[in-house]
């Protein structure tokens, strides 16, 4: 039988002379000069305003730009018809199914049906929709192997869905054990639904994740925008140390400097002082030679006469000072130990906002308070109330000093806390041990489980170390904050207000659960009569209280 087609052999042959010469591509319109060359008309056009009119090929002279071959164009239209695939034809590609009953040419399937467990063209899908006894069967999608959708025992389509084997059947399946048996379609918009739902609740916790994701990187750039901020705050502070530190060096060595060279310039006038007597001396030695030698008696005299007197050079002691006096640097180290506390003064501020991160909320414990003190309501709040009050003898209460213990037992990790302080006299603030003494009169120090600084007497402050240790902070604090560092046995007090730094105890041993503590200390007269508060912090990450 003779192909419909050409061979690829022919078609490439036949391309060859549907070419344009010039642009190389298949001609647009080709039209062909009167020495029989073709050319696209476009192309023949710009080639004649450009150069003579003259063919490419042959050089002959045209007249005239000729008219649309038409025979030609139809040849190259034909052709291209040929060139384009075939959008129907089965090719095996992933996903295309074949059509069963087309038989040299095969091509692409377009529907599947159920019930005839094969697949149609377009073509031979007619039928389906021609023919009455074939309009009720279920078309589907074209799908590969069929025979999975036939009873492999009855050999018929699988209609029903068995709910009791969760199994699709045929119609001659039921009866044999299958109970609550439906169709295929049914329990297909079932599951189908169920699927739409999970599948909704799957996209539900996609977005959910992916906001979790979009707060993670939100998170992650405010903490990098932060740690960069910060990263720069401690290099400025560090590079003016350094520049402190490069400048004290400076001043310490100067004077060594100066004196190094006031000792080399005193060598060099002395030796220069030693060397020109060294050369008045050799001169007086060649002179005193030259005549040694004479024997002309007269001559000998004449001359030793009027030589230089040798017993006025007289010698001399010769005294350099080497001695290295320059007092002490106490001056340089002091200036220079102030200047650095000041520029380290500077990261206050960004330790006290890290240290806020760990704010908890403390509530005074009555069980714990002398007698004449007075709490708010909301364990926040404490005065001196000028006079002992009724309260039972509990083990835990403060006989004789007026203070207080907070509820929160701090066991791990890092706690932080505000007091305000404000026109107060006196006060106590720090943290006490569980089984540190309460009673009688108490020595409070790291080594009996206080770690505690003090305002007395209206200006003066001091750490309770052993012996306390006197502070001098540049302002009267307003406001004092109390950071813990349980692990690394640290208590430091800040002063809120001026965002600076008033006393730190390190290295501390707690060796059991530790407690805030207090005193508001006594009033006297007028003076004095404000408690101290427990102020909010803005970030309180958790409670610690038993």
């Amino acid at each position: 039988m003779a192909s419909d087609q050409a061979s690829p052999s022919e078609t490439c042959s036949l391309e060859k002379h549907l070419t344009c010469s010039i642009c190389m591509d298949s001609f647009v319109d080709p039209v062909t000069t009167g020495c029989g060359h073709s050319f696209c008309q476009d192309c023949l056009s710009r080639n004649f305003t450009l150069n003579d009119m003259s063919c490419p090929l042959c050089k002959k002279h045209q007249s005239k730009i000729p008219d649309v071959n038409i025979t030609l164009r139809s040849i190259v239209e034909q052709v291209k018809k040929t060139q384009e695939p075939d959008d129907d034809k089965y090719t095996g590609a992933p996903g295309e199914v074949a059509c069963d009953i087309c038989t040299e040419r095969k091509l692409k399937a377009e529907k599947s049906c159920l019930l005839c467990l094969a697949s149609y063209c377009s073509t031979h899908l007619e039928n389906h929709s021609s023919t009455g006894r074939l309009k009720g069967h279920k078309l589907v999608k074209p799908v590969k192997d069929l025979d999975e959708r036939a009873c492999l025992q009855h050999g018929r389509p699988l209609e029903l869905y068995s709910r009791k084997t969760e199994t699709c059947i045929c119609v001659q399946c039921m009866g044999e054990g299958h109970e609550e048996v439906v169709s295929t379609e049914d329990e297909w918009s079932k599951k189908k639904a169920k699927l739409e739902g999970s599948i909704v609740e799957l996209e539900q916790k996609i977005k959910r994740r992916q906001t979790q994701v979009d707060e993670i990187n939100a998170s992650l750039k405010t903490c990098k925008e932060q740690i960069e901020n910060e990263w720069w705050e401690i290099d400025g502070v560090f590079t003016a140390v350094i520049a402190i530190v490069e400048r004290a060096q400076a001043t310490a060595l100067q004077p060594l400097e100066d004196r190094r060279q006031a000792v080399e310039k005193e060598a060099e006038d002395l030796k220069g002082e030693l060397e020109a007597e060294i050369s008045e001396l050799e001169k007086a030695i060649a002179q005193l030679s030259d005549i040694f030698t004479l024997d002309d008696h007269i001559r000998f005299l004449q001359i030793y006469s009027s030589l230089q007197n040798t017993d006025k050079i007289k010698d001399k002691e010769v005294e350099f000072d080497t001695s290295l006096s320059f007092g002490t640097m106490r001056k340089t180290t002091t200036t220079l130990l102030e200047q650095i506390e000041q520029e380290l003064e500077k990261l206050t501020s960004t330790e006290l906002q890290r240290v806020r991160k760990f704010a908890v909320d403390v509530r005074l414990d009555p069980t714990s308070a002398h007698q004449r003190l007075i709490l708010s309501d909301d364990g926040k709040e404490v005065k001196d109330g000028g006079e002992d009050k009724e309260a039972d003898e509990a083990p835990e209460r403060f006989d004789l000093y007026a203070s207080i213990l907070g509820r929160n037992s701090l066991t791990s990790g890092k706690s932080y806390w505000e007091v305000g302080v404000s026109n107060k006299t006196g006060w106590d603030l720090g943290v006490a041990r569980g089984d540190a003494n309460r009673k009688g009169i108490l020595s409070m120090n790291p080594d009996n489980g206080y770690w505690v600084t003090v305002h007395y007497e209206d200006d003066k402050y001091a750490a309770l170390t052993a012996p306390p240790l006197r502070l001098c902070p540049e302002e009267k604090p307003k406001k004092v904050g109390v950071f813990v560092d349980y692990e690394e046995g640290l208590v430091s007090f800040y002063d809120v207000t001026a965002e600076s730094h008033i006393y730190s105890f390190t290295e501390c041993s707690f060796n059991d659960k530790i407690f805030p503590y207090f005193s508001p200390h006594v009033k006297q007269a007028d003076k004095n009569t404000e408690p101290l508060i427990i102020s909010a912090v803005n970030a309180c990450e958790d409670m610690l209280i038993p």
